[in-house]
């Protein structure tokens, strides 16, 4: 975390933590991002990787603890498919194996439907090892953080029931 010193008439005051950093970067083909992120708040942080080819478009969203999703956009053959997952993992290994899978059954599924984007799965699963490893990396060197849960204040003029009531 990253902090500014400010001297203010011969005395030192740190100031709030600096905002995270973005990030993003082209590996392998796949572009990754990391952005939203807010030191102790990653409630609005979106981690990706993307890969794009002329009718396809992969993309796996890590979350936090051992989860992420990954969904895939399909053109071709006058049809048009998205298919999306969530994933929960046991491990790293079944971490890239499960994501790697996933992609590899969305691509046959839509296969069924356009048999010529057998020649796509290929290209865009390119570089996939290499861009999986590089982000499950940013993951580990920044895990997700989120705030403590505040208690919720009734606002002026609202009424506080029990749930005990409602049943």
């Amino acid at each position: 975390m990253k902090a500014a010193l400010l001297f203010v008439t011969g005395f030192a005051v740190l100031s709030a933590p600096a905002l995270a950093e973005d990030r993003a970067e082209q590996v392998a083909g796949w572009a990754l991002s990391d952005v939203g992120g807010k030191p102790g708040d990653d409630i609005d942080r979106e981690v990706a990787m993307i890969r794009k080819a002329p009718g396809v478009e992969i993309a796996f969203r890590p979350g936090p603890g051992r989860s992420g999703s990954v969904s895939a956009k399909f053109e071709g053959c006058e049809k048009s498919s998205e298919y999306t997952a969530g994933l929960q993992f046991k491990s790293s290994a079944d971490a890239v194996r499960s994501v790697h899978d996933e992609i590899v059954y969305d691509f046959a599924e839509f296969r069924k439907e356009c048999p010529a984007t057998a020649n796509t799965e290929k290209a865009v699963m390119e570089g996939f090892d290499k861009a999986f490893d590089t982000i499950t990396r940013w993951i580990k060197d920044k895990p997700f953080v989120y705030p403590p849960d505040a208690p919720v204040k009734p606002q002026a003029g609202e009424v506080k029931m029990d749930p005990k009531d409602l049943t």
